[in-house]
């Protein structure tokens, strides 16, 4: 026999017990005698007793007690119990088996057949040995993995989270089907003030789905830092994934970019399911189809945003969702959005508590206990008081004190309009300034009114009147659009300058355009009317600025911003 055991053998009888432990002994095997099933359970150790042969009947306890007693002390560990028994009754030998015993051995005694069930319990040992050495190497295996995925889980939340999630004007949900899933909410305060939120949506499910999220992510939070429009950063992130994603896996999403100085949103929907937009007063929300492909599909040749921009009033919401909610399946077994999201679509549901009442409705048809796939869904509040003075970084007052004096001048022709956006360069240099950076989120929103206002209504001649009503935002930046691409001569000028003296830094920005000017009498610099959905720029500008003053008959403006050594 390949395996020496040692055997603890039971009998009240000392003649069967000598000759039991003679026929085991000249196998090789270690026995233990035990007298009756007292003893016996004296005897028997787990650590070193690997069977146990009990007579049936004995003193003090019979070899059922004693069987029970054995296994309790056992535990987990497999000992396998043989019984011993001069008796042929198939009730008292069922009742061995019933109890836990694995055979019994009828006296008197066959070497024959004792050898035969020696070998059959030998490699039964043999074999679980070898499954607990597995289950001991699966499960460190497993704790491994779980240490690994906690890891990995807390890297990817730190890459795909930030704190603007959690912005009060931000409701949000979030079920998956695994540690990792597809589905990702990403939000990041934008430096002239408002937000970019997007709702990505990865086929596949597990780590595989979750890994695409974090070159997504990458970008997402870098270039809003950097200033980039929306329109810019979509389709880098497009080329990203087709780049890095597999040819069967793609990103279905939904980008809002919040606009709060002109009081606009644009939205782009690319394969999630209709966004929905709650004006206030409305009977109905606006429905926002999607109109792209998703992310990682089409080549960056091939690749077109078509956004839908819209004004809005603070309290409007937006509202978005992955495909996770729509295709999931009810009690009765019906698609999910055919029944119960109609109240949401009918505009029976209140905008703010629409996240809410979702998960409600998804808890009343047990779709959250065993969803089929990751659910994840948003709504923002829109206000103007977004991402208002919210990038704050903390530089030191050494930092503070070094003064700095250099100026840098942009010049940009038709096709560097049709193609490039300066600001982000422009605020790339301005935040290397000591002490300036703390400001980003003011100068970014006096480069981008400054900006935006030379182009559409210098160069591009745009008159703001067209933005009167909420479809108007919809044509004014279609227009937009349509000059801007067409466009084949004209330019923008972009002057900084930035002294220093002992106690004060001075940034003065001047931005020229080739366009035909205005009236600068004509301007309202009054702030106070909520209501009024564009030409609210400049009153900005008037505030945010320590001077601001206009030449050239309007095509030029100078814009003086102070800031003062250890200003917090």
């Amino acid at each position: 026999m390949e395996q020496v055991l040692t055997i603890l053998v039971a009998d009240d009888n000392p003649s069967d017990r000598l000759l039991l432990r003679a026929i085991l002994s000249q196998f090789g095997h270690k026995v233990v005698l035990a007298v009756d099933g007292q003893d016996a359970i004296e005897k028997f150790d787990p650590e070193t007793i690997q069977l146990v042969c009990l007579d049936i009947k004995m003193p003090q306890k019979d070899g059922w007690e004693a069987a029970l007693d054995i296994q309790k002390m056992a535990g987990e560990r497999f000992v396998p119990i043989v019984f011993l028994s001069g008796v042929t009754d198939p009730v008292a030998l069922s009742n061995c088996l019933r109890i836990g015993g694995i055979d019994f051995i009828s006296k008197p005694y066959n070497p024959t057949l004792i050898t035969a069930k020696l070998n059959a319990i030998v490699r039964l040992l043999v074999m679980q040995k070898t499954l607990e050495e597995q289950r001991d190497e699966m499960a460190l295996y497993n704790e491994k993995l779980r240490n690994d995925q906690t890891l990995a889980k807390l890297v990817y939340e730190k890459i795909t989270h930030s704190n603007c999630l959690e912005d009060p004007a931000l409701s949000t949900m979030h079920y998956g089907t695994d540690t990792f899933n597809g589905d990702v909410i990403l939000a990041a305060y934008k430096p002239n003030g408002g937000m970019h939120i997007l709702l990505g949506d990865f086929t596949g499910h597990g780590l595989s789905a979750a890994i695409g999220a974090l070159p997504l992510a990458d970008i997402f939070f870098d270039w809003t830092k950097k200033g980039f429009l929306m329109r810019q950063i979509i389709p880098e992130m497009n080329a990203r994934l087709k780049g890095v994603l597999p040819e069967n896996m793609f990103c279905r999403a939904a980008f809002i970019d919040i606009k709060v100085n002109n009081k606009s949103v644009e939205v782009w929907n690319g394969g999630l399911p209709d966004l929905l937009f709650f004006p206030q007063g409305a009977d109905t929300p606006t429905r926002l189809s999607s109109k792209n492909l998703p992310l990682g599909v089409l080549s960056e040749e091939a690749f077109v945003c078509h956004i839908d921009p819209m004004s809005f009033t603070p309290g409007d919401h937006l509202m978005a969702f992955s495909d996770g909610v729509t295709d999931s399946i009810d009690l009765a077994g019906n698609a999910f959005s055919d029944k119960v999201l109609a109240p949401l679509y009918q505009g029976s549901v209140r905008a703010e508590a629409s996240v809410d009442w979702l998960v409600d409705q998804l808890k009343q048809e047990s779709i959250l206990e065993n969803p089929r796939d990751d659910i994840s869904c948003l709504s923002v509040r829109l206000d103007t008081n977004i991402g208002i003075d919210s990038s704050r970084s903390s530089v030191s007052k050494g930092h503070d004190e070094a003064p700095a004096d250099f100026s840098f001048e942009y010049v940009l022709n038709a096709e560097s309009l049709r193609n490039t956006d300066p600001l982000p360069y422009v605020l790339q240099i301005l935040t290397t300034v000591p002490g300036l950076s703390r400001f980003s989120s003011q100068i970014f929103m006096i480069l981008s009114e400054l900006y935006s206002n030379a182009i559409e209504h210098g160069v591009l001649e745009l008159q703001s009147e067209i933005k009167q009503s909420a479809e108007g935002f919809s044509l004014y930046y279609d227009e937009r659009e349509r000059r801007l691409s067409n466009l084949k001569e004209g330019y923008v000028k972009i002057s900084v300058k930035v002294t220093s003296n002992q106690d004060n830094r001075f940034l003065v920005l001047y931005v020229e355009d080739s366009g035909a000017g205005f009236d600068v009498n004509k301007i309202d610099f009054d702030l106070s009317d909520s209501s009024l959905l564009y030409n609210r720029g400049l009153a900005l500008l008037y505030q945010l600025c320590s001077k601001l003053t206009f030449s050239k008959g309007g095509r030029a403006v100078t814009a003086q911003y102070n800031w003062q050594v250890g200003t917090q």
